[in-house]
C-alpha cells in the first residue's frame, strides 16, 4: 500500500509550519506553497482538512495565514495518515470487520507477518513528531573557525 500524495503534501505542509511554531505567527498559504513546492490550490483544500482534523488553525484578515494547532512534538505522522487515509493496513483482510480466514476458508499462512507490517509501520508513524521531522530538514549546524 502507498500513501497518497495528500498525505505526503500535508507532511510538507506541516513540517513548513512546525518550523515556524515559534514565532506564533500566521503563514500565508502562499508561502507555504513555494516553500514546500506544492500546488496552491490544492494545498488550500489540504489545509481545510487539516483544519477540521485540529492540527492546524486559521487566522483570517491581511496578516491571517495557518499555524499549528498544537505543539510540533504533539503532532505525529499517524495523525496525518489517519486523518486523510485511516488507518494503515497493508492487506485488505486486516482491515476492521473483515473476516479474519481468507476466502478460501483457512487461516492464512501470511496473517501474522501481515499484522506484524501494519504493526510496525503504525509504530513508526505514531513515534515520528513533526518536531522530529522538522529538525531533520534543518540538517546539522556547521561552524567554520
Amino acid at each position: 500500500m502507498r500513501f497518497g500524495i495528500g498525505v505526503d503534501y500535508c507532511l510538507k505542509a506541516l513540517i513548513v509550519l512546525a518550523a515556524r511554531y515559534a514565532s506564533a505567527e500566521p503563514v500565508r498559504v502562499e508561502e507555504i506553497a513555494a516553500t514546500a513546492n506544492i500546488p496552491e490550490n490544492y494545498l488550500r483544500r489540504l489545509l481545510i482538512l487539516l483544519k477540521r482534523g485540529n492540527l492546524v488553525a486559521s487566522q483570517k484578515g491581511p496578516n491571517g495565514g495557518y499555524m499549528l494547532a498544537r505543539h510540533p512534538a504533539e503532532i505525529t505522522m499517524a495523525d496525518v495518515v489517519n486523518l486523510l487515509e485511516g488507518d494503515y493496513v497493508p492487506v485488505e483482510c486486516l482491515e476492521e470487520g473483515a473476516r479474519s480466514l481468507c476466502d478460501r476458508g483457512e487461516p492464512c499462512p501470511m496473517r501474522q507477518v501481515w499484522c506484524e507490517v501494519r504493526d510496525t509501520v503504525n509504530a513508526i508513524l505514531r513515534r515520528t513528531t513533526l518536531q522530529s521531522l522538522s529538525d531533520q530538514s534543518r540538517g546539522p549546524l556547521y561552524f567554520q573557525i
